[in-house]
């Protein structure tokens, strides 16, 4: 993550690194290279210090309160520019003060977004000095990167706010509760996307390369449902089978049946899922239960698809139990819409991480994906897009980033893992991303090559170098070749 001292954890606001970095942003002025690498540092302790502390959908209010403070402390954002919304979410407005564009440019505000919940699960990286404290509650999805590279956006972009027009705004939308029951819509309902112009997002990804790319226009990720069927048969002993109604033995022919829907009903061409994940039935060992009661998943990429899903799983449910002689009860509750890029933002996003890390590692993938995300509603709002950026490297010993050699390990395991852990030099490419996107999206320019190479962060550090105990050169590397950088100082 080319940062030239270990990142401090706990996050200390008061901490000499942490204050001179604050104080350093609050003017206009060049950052030198290693400032900048500082800064990277001061990031990666935010991270983890809101790793340490994971908050469930619309429940985050130390989170909330800590994204304020490093807003207007940190970043340096005008208080009245931040207002809340949906319970715990933030909408942060970035303007200038230089001479107004007029109607010239149709792009004016472009927001970004970055998820805040954290999920209930239990981490398991027990030698991790920043594992959840809370109980039941971790960041195993990559949410606290995701919102400490919007706050060095906001660092950037503010230090520079008086070179923007008077008639643009940058946007920042932290938004509570992706996981469920959904903070998009709520956020959207109290106005967060009044006046957008264009909107766009991205998600850490642990089985794509780090400093590669997925992105696609069209459809991006699932559509999802949840399902619940109840069978209910007549208990009885366990060796008097004859004489009742096995809600078991229906429950496994159903489920095998619900098998043959993406196999045999959907088209070849279209993507589907039905998975039944849980199975709830019985206590005793010898003794027939009355019911039994299956909960699962499906997911599709069009309406069409999800229709035909539906109503083969109503069919097949109902008519095997009806041959058993049990009945069922069956809901099913569709989630989130389809994340569907749009076609001019998609090419604006693939070209510039193109010039930025190469055509090689920007492509589409593996997309589709049938993973689903509520940043799908922000879309229906605005055109923009939705991509993801590669954590996967391989395991290096002694990296500042990570504190000890498991951390590529923890990185690589794939979201919703108990031993996930983003992957901390995902943050400098992002950041910088997000300020030469910008740069593109509003047609102006807030940095130089100079103060920010082009490829920043784009190459993880290697051993030996500055991103390993503070010696050696660092290099920002993309597709407009290697930038050489002076030997960052120890601390």
């Amino acid at each position: 993550m080319f940062c030239h001292r270990v990142p401090e954890f706990p996050l200390d606001k008061d901490s000499e690194l942490f204050a001179s970095v604050a104080a350093r942003v609050a003017d206009a002025r060049a950052l030198s290279l290693p400032e900048l690498h500082d800064l990277f540092s001061v990031l990666t302790s935010i991270r983890r210090d809101i790793h340490a502390h994971p908050e469930p959908g619309f429940e985050e209010a130390r989170t909330h309160a800590t994204l304020r403070r490093l807003l207007t402390s940190f970043a340096h954002v005008p208080d009245a520019a931040i207002r809340t919304v949906a319970k715990t979410g933030l909408v942060v407005d970035i303007t200038g003060a230089a001479e107004p564009r007029g109607d010239a440019h149709k792009v004016r505000t472009v927001a970004i977004r970055a998820d805040m919940d954290a999920l209930r699960m239990t981490e398991k990286n027990l030698a991790l000095p920043y594992r959840s404290t809370h109980q039941g509650v971790a960041h195993l999805c990559g949410h606290d990167g995701h919102m400490a590279s919007l706050i060095g956006l906001a660092v950037l972009v503010q230090r520079r706010a008086a070179q923007l027009p008077s008639d643009v705004v940058v946007r920042l939308l932290f938004q509570p509760a992706e996981e469920g029951p959904g903070g998009a819509l709520p956020m959207i309902a109290e106005g967060c996307m009044a006046g957008v112009d264009e909107v766009y997002g991205y998600h850490n990804w642990p089985s794509v390369p780090l400093g590669h790319m997925w992105v696609t226009e069209g459809p991006m990720m699932g559509h999802p449902a949840e399902f619940t069927i109840k069978i209910k048969g007549r208990g009885g002993h366990g060796s008097q089978p004859q004489v009742a109604v096995d809600p078991v033995l229906v429950s496994a022919h159903v489920i095998i049946a619900l098998q043959s829907i993406v196999s045999r009903s959907v088209h070849p061409r279209e993507q589907a899922v039905v998975s039944v994940t849980t199975v709830h039935g019985g206590e005793v060992a010898n003794v027939i239960p009355d019911e039994l009661t299956l909960t699962g998943t499906t997911r599709d990429l069009n309406a069409e698809v999800y229709a035909v899903i539906e109503a083969r799983m109503r069919t097949i449910v109902a008519s095997i139990c009806e041959a058993f002689g049990a009945s069922a009860e069956f809901s099913i509750r569709p989630s989130y819409a389809v994340v569907e890029n749009h076609a001019e933002q998609a090419a604006a996003v693939r070209a510039l991480g193109a010039r930025l890390l190469g055509e090689e590692r920007v492509s589409k993938g593996d997309l589709p994906i049938l993973g689903a995300e509520d940043f799908s509603y922000f879309l229906h709002e605005a055109p923009g897009a939705f991509f993801l950026l590669g954590g996967k490297e391989a395991a290096v010993q002694g990296l500042a980033a990570y504190g000890n050699g498991q951390a590529a390990e923890r990185s690589n395991c794939m979201c919703h893992n108990t031993a996930f852990d983003f992957n901390d030099n995902i943050i400098p490419f992002a950041v910088c991303f997000w300020v030469r996107l910008l740069e593109e999206r509003l047609a102006l320019r807030l940095y130089t090559e100079e103060e920010l190479p082009m490829g920043y962060g784009a190459e993880p550090p290697q051993p030996g170098g500055a991103g390993a105990d503070g010696s050696g050169p660092v290099r920002a590397t993309g597709a407009r070749g290697d930038v050489q950088h002076k030997k960052a100082r120890k601390s």
